[in-house]
């Protein structure tokens, strides 16, 4: 691929860098800013993050109507960085960082990730199952990516240490899932093990973004 060519400075490294830093930070900004307009009402420990974004409920899909004024803001935030994410992703389907099959479907995962991250703004709390759908999508395909572009890294002696993040970040996410559905921890809203997911990428997918802008190719 031409460096010169539409898609290739879609997809160049510093390009692809930055917009996998800033999709989250929009996203984790977006979240924060949400939950302080929701404080007379969002509980960590009884809500999901998604009962931020129903605009006509405060409280979620059995709260009390009302506009939730949050509902812009949290939706907003998490259909930008759907969005702004996408040059990320399509730089490692087109393998621009590897050299196997195993990263591009990394790869691939993330790009689906993000489209389903685009659903759950689009698709709200009000649209009851459809949200429920893209929801769960969202949250098994980001940490399916965590494990497959894991072990990439780790097979790469460059990002071994990166990749051995990922691993073992998604099987963490993925286990919190399970102590939550075995009720094995003590609450019942599923705002901690949605944040912990998205922490699980996050928090190697940001610094690996920094590395591959200083690289620069």
């Amino acid at each position: 691929m031409k460096e010169n060519s539409l898609l290739g400075k879609f997809t160049s490294s510093r390009f692809a860098a930055v917009c996998g830093i800033l999709g989250p930070i929009i996203a984790l900004t977006a979240i924060l800013v949400a939950i302080g307009v929701s404080a007379s009402w969002f509980n960590w420990f009884e809500n999901a993050l998604s009962d931020l974004g129903h605009p006509f409920r405060l409280g979620g899909s059995s709260g009390t109507p009302g506009v939730n004024l949050a509902a812009p803001i949290f939706n907003g935030g998490l259909i930008a960085c759907g969005l702004i994410t996408l040059p990320l992703a399509l730089r490692l389907v087109l393998q621009r960082d590897h050299k196997s099959i195993l990263g591009s479907i990394g790869g691939v995962l993330l790009l689906v990730s993000q489209f389903f991250l685009i659903g759950i703004g689009v698709l709200n709390e009000a649209f009851g199952e459809l949200h429920f759908l893209v929801s769960v999508g969202f949250f098994v395909t980001v940490l399916l990516f965590g494990l497959i572009y894991g072990i990439t890294m780790i097979l790469a002696k460059e990002t071994r240490w990166f990749g051995l993040t990922a691993f073992i970040l998604a099987i963490a996410g993925a286990a919190f899932w399970v102590a939550y559905f075995l009720n094995l921890v003590p609450f019942t809203g599923v705002a901690i093990p949605e944040i912990v997911s998205a922490a699980a990428v996050i928090v190697w997918v940001i610094p690996l973004c920094i590395r591959l802008y200083l690289r620069g190719d």
